[in-house]
């Protein structure tokens, strides 16, 4: 079980406290919470891992912070600054990824390598990047976040279903996730409007991989062949990875037979941020 405890006024899980190293400092994406990042941190068990909840998402629920990518950048820098962490795997899966270069930007040096799991490189350009389309889409996406589940059980089928059906041996992990995120009524514990702007920020905004130029530190992107099941088109396909190789030429990337979802639980993302190995390289 990780440590919880409030970081610079975010709820923050910890597992792994005493190991020596690099920290990795994992940033989850748009509708979920710090209980993504268990089944790495449990698969290394040497590495000391942070994760917090961002702003608007479980126990940061109540957490007031400027609007989208820029001010959950600034809550991030404030745990890594509260817990004197200046060797630092930053790690970010979907919207978590565009964060990622916001808060490397301000950690600067104390960054030694970035690892973006289906986020950070462009989505490419059309209906997914237009403001107002992305606002109505994730409105309408999100809603189901705002009702009452009788049970864990039922908000997985409901919410994570169609991510696992091919694997049922995930199950166990996204009760987990679901366990975290409801609270004693069974009401996902997020602000639905911070999550709709937080889509509209992160698909429609600024790029935010340009941001990492200056910094010279490895970055690898690990991208799913599917979105949110396996039987849809990836995330970010090619198009999109045209346009993230142009704003960072030293960009590497590799891609796995996963979905958005299941990649979390990938051994390539174990070996990506595992302390003490490289960026990795295109495959």
């Amino acid at each position: 079980m990780p440590d919880r405890r409030d970081i610079a006024g975010l709820t923050c899980a910890e597992w792994n406290s005493g190991a020596g190293g690099p920290t990795v400092l994992a940033l989850h994406g748009l509708t979920n919470t710090s209980e993504v990042w268990r089944a790495l941190a449990e698969a290394v068990p040497d590495v000391r891992v942070i994760a917090p909840d961002l702003p608007g998402r479980g126990g940061s629920l109540g957490t007031q912070a400027a609007p989208g990518l820029a001010g959950h950048a600034a809550e991030v820098v404030r745990v890594a600054d509260e817990c004197g962490l200046d060797d630092i795997v930053l790690v970010g899966h979907s919207m978590g990824g565009y964060l990622a270069p916001l808060v490397a930007g301000k950690l600067a040096d104390r960054v030694r390598k970035i690892v973006l799991l289906d986020g950070g490189v462009p989505v490419e350009p059309g209906l997914r990047t237009r403001r107002m389309a992305v606002r109505l889409l994730w409105t309408l996406w999100t809603r189901p976040l705002g009702r009452r589940f009788p049970d864990v059980a039922t908000f997985v089928d409901q919410v994570e279903g169609r991510a696992i059906a091919g694997r049922p041996d995930l199950r166990p992990r996204l009760e987990q996730w679901g366990a975290y995120l409801l609270d004693p009524a069974g009401r996902p514990r997020v602000r639905l409007p911070r999550l709709v702007d937080d889509a509209v920020d992160t698909l429609a905004g600024r790029p935010t991989l340009p941001l990492l130029e200056p910094l010279d530190v490895p970055v690898h992107a690990i991208l799913a062949d599917h979105d949110g099941d396996d039987s849809a088109r990836p995330f970010i396909n090619d198009r999109g990875l045209a346009l993230g190789r142009a704003q960072l030429p030293r960009l590497t990337v590799e891609r796995i037979p996963d979905n958005h979802v299941t990649m979390l639980f990938a051994p390539a993302v174990v070996e990506a941020v595992s302390a003490g190995r490289g960026n990795g390289g295109d495959r």
